[in-house]
């Protein structure tokens, strides 16, 4: 029995939508994720078989390991699939460029408060950024009750 080609896009709980009707991929990408990504953008990989192919000499992942981290990149955005007979082909929806932007600015905007010139600081092992003191153990209270901490602002 053939079936029509269709792209897809896993979501929990509201079975399969096109591609075009999702948003882009958002959010992070663990160790397991990028690695499987990179096989797509950089070693043409298409199907789970390609990935696990590619990966399996330096990490010793199981067939359905990759499997299931594939899924998840569908379904948050990071893979469109296609199916063709009884196999699923996957094309990344972004690029490693944007991947990398996002993954710094989440970076830059967590870690140094939104500044690409403390990054750089730290970086090329400029002067650090002083934390403020607190207790020397965790049960010194502050001497003046409870503060604000501007920082967390």
């Amino acid at each position: 029995m053939n079936r029509p080609d269709k792209t897809t896009n896993a979501t929990a709980g509201a079975g399969r939508q096109s591609a075009d009707d999702r948003s882009p991929a958002s959010g992070r990408l663990t160790a397991a994720e990028l690695k499987c990504m990179k096989a797509l953008w950089f070693e043409g990989a298409r199907t789970v078989r390609d990935v696990h192919r590619i990966l399996q000499p330096d990490h010793h992942l199981a067939y359905t390991t990759v499997l299931t981290v594939m899924d998840r990149l569908t379904r948050k955005g990071f893979l469109a699939r296609t199916r063709r007979g009884k196999a699923h082909y996957h094309l990344p929806r972004c690029s490693f460029e944007e991947s990398r932007s996002r993954a710094v600015a989440e970076l830059v905007g967590t870690w140094f408060d939104g500044s690409a010139h403390q990054l750089a600081a730290f970086l090329t092992g400029g002067p650090p950024r002083q934390a403020v003191p607190g207790p020397s153990r965790p049960n010194d209270k502050a001497e003046s009750g409870p503060q604000l901490n501007e920082h967390l602002l």
